[in-house]
């Protein structure tokens, strides 16, 4: 009985062997593997909502007026404080020179732009007319996505045209009662690699 309980046995145990042998024989060998195809999930726009605060939106303000070549060119500084109207102090670039302004805006949040209304407006301490501050707005030179609306005293934020690499935004809601702005960031995975410094 123990003969045929070993024979069974070995049996089975060359059958293991026999199947892991057929097994391992069918693996690719290494020089010939390629890569599997990446999905199409690195060309899918990540897209997220971002609630900020009037102190973050200064923070980004700092970085765009000293990074972005386009708004470097218009202003030496702006910043925002929240609440039913947003009061903007700016400083724009005018030959060699900075005129300050204090500008008191309505917002009115659109299809991922903002439009600005102007309400009143200050240069230093002087009080300018609405049709003065706007003859200057004109003869700025804003990036292609600021747009001045002179007739109506709305300076146009047109986040939808602004350039959408390496991210974009859109503005999908303004809380006077919180003062938060709402943001809708969209950004290619891709695009985050491709500005990865090499090394």
């Amino acid at each position: 009985m123990w003969k045929k309980a070993f024979i069974a046995l070995l049996s089975l145990n060359v059958g293991v062997l026999a199947l892991a042998g057929l097994w391992w024989a069918s693996l690719p060998r290494a020089g010939t593997v390629t890569t599997p195809a990446p999905q199409a999930a690195g060309e899918t726009p990540a897209t997220f909502q971002l609630t900020l605060g009037q102190d973050a939106i200064n923070t980004y303000l700092e970085y765009a007026v000293s990074e972005q070549p386009d708004l470097a060119a218009v202003l030496s500084y702006a910043r925002v404080q929240f609440d039913d109207h947003w009061r903007v102090q700016l400083g724009f670039k005018m030959q060699d020179r900075v005129v300050p302004a204090d500008v008191v805006f309505t917002p009115a949040v659109a299809g991922g732009d903002v439009t600005l209304h102007m309400e009143s407006a200050a240069i230093g301490s002087i009080p300018v007319p609405e049709s003065a501050l706007f003859f200057v707005f004109r003869h700025l030179p804003w990036p292609s996505w600021i747009g001045v609306d002179a007739e109506n005293a709305n300076l146009l934020i047109e986040l939808t045209k602004r350039p959408q690499h390496p991210y974009g935004v859109k503005v999908t809601g303004y809380d006077p009662a919180a003062k938060q702005l709402t943001l809708e960031i969209t950004l290619l995975p891709k695009s985050l690699f491709s500005n990865r410094p090499s090394g």
